[in-house]
């Protein structure tokens, strides 16, 4: 009697457990449909426009944008929905490009060409539309940007093209990924952001000394540990100019005067690498050598001068100002860590 009993007891919890399970399976999976909504949109978008930076190496050769690459897509809740023909308008969205950020430049279309997939068109040049024409079995349709010649570009700018979609056919709705702005820019292995710090001696003024956030703290010093911001900016396929975003705004060389922050007028190092073993060949000043204040940039042998592993800088530097009594001698002498912090 008892096996029995534990037996009967054993077949009711099974039941339970598979009607329960039945319950379960019912509720987390419910059908679809035709009750489901067709949405466009495109890969990597947002609203407003989500930015996409593909640089591209300072060198003639052609080079296709693998990063910006503007993918629209349109999701289908039925294989009834996917067999059908669909049209999607797409803005070349001047305006988002200024939006996002005043100081891109809308790209030349001198600059680059587009490579459209099958069934997309363009009408217009600048500001523009493309219309995207999904044939009945696809969902997916690209466009891609062409720099026939890098060298071309500004390296010191940063170009930008927006694209959004306005409009689509066939009862689909618009997703919030809908906008995108691919920033291109002509760079260098060296490009990039760095947090400067390291010791500075002038011999003719010695209160000056190096800015390290002791008045006028930028949220990038409080957040590098009193570092100055600064981009090395390319200027050729080895050479780089240093620019001082945060303070000024320019090309400038940050210094503390004892009771403010201030800079050399005159005076910012252009650096030229050696791509061989990744150092430091020379700099001179970026407004001439000498510059009309007599200032001029000389790199210091006893630096280690090089690019290290992490992409950090040690730099070791001379301004030599002939007009003051240090004369041909080095007016200010820098021993800096430039730590890389990323693209710029």
């Amino acid at each position: 009697m008892k096996r029995n009993f534990i037996i009967k007891y054993a077949a009711a919890l099974g039941m339970t457990a598979f009607l329960f399970s039945s319950c379960d399976k019912a509720e987390v999976t419910p059908p679809l449909g035709d009750a489901g909504q067709t949405w466009v949109k495109i890969l990597q978008g947002g609203t407003p426009a989500a930015i996409i930076k593909d640089p591209i190496d300072f060198v003639a050769i052609p080079k296709t944008l693998t990063k910006g690459v503007i993918d629209i897509r349109r999701d289908v809740p039925t294989n009834a929905a996917l067999n059908t023909t669909m049209t999607v308008i797409i803005k070349d969205d001047t305006a988002a490009v200024t939006a996002a950020n005043n100081n891109y430049v809308k790209f030349p279309t001198s600059l680059y060409t587009l490579t459209l997939s099958d069934g997309v068109t363009k009408v217009g040049g600048e500001g523009g539309t493309f219309t995207v024409v999904f044939k009945p079995g696809e969902f997916a349709k690209q466009i891609y940007i062409n720099v026939p010649d890098p060298t071309a570009l500004d390296p010191s700018a940063l170009y930008g093209l927006g694209f959004t979609i306005t409009a689509a056919d066939d009862g689909a709705k618009i997703a919030n990924a809908k906008s995108v702005i691919v920033e291109v820019g002509a760079k260098n292995p060296w490009d990039g952001e760095y947090a400067v710090t390291g010791p500075m001696v002038d011999a003719v003024n010695p209160a000056l000394v190096q800015w390290n956030g002791q008045a006028d703290a930028t949220d990038f010093s409080n957040a590098h540990g009193g570092a100055w911001q600064m981009h090395l900016i390319t200027i050729g396929a080895t050479q780089c100019a240093c620019f001082q975003p945060d303070l000024y705004g320019d090309y400038y060389h940050p210094i503390y005067t004892g009771t403010g922050t201030s800079a050399y007028g005159g005076f910012a190092l252009v650096v030229n690498f050696d791509a061989a073993n990744n150092s430091i060949a020379n700099v001179v000043n970026y407004y001439g050598q000498p510059s009309s204040n007599t200032r001029s940039a000389q790199l210091d042998p006893s630096g280690i001068n090089a690019v290290q592993g992490n992409k950090d800088i040690l730099i070791k530097y001379f301004m030599i100002q002939t007009n003051q009594p240090t004369g041909n001698n080095p007016r200010t002498m820098f021993d800096e860590k430039w730590e890389y912090v990323g693209p710029r």
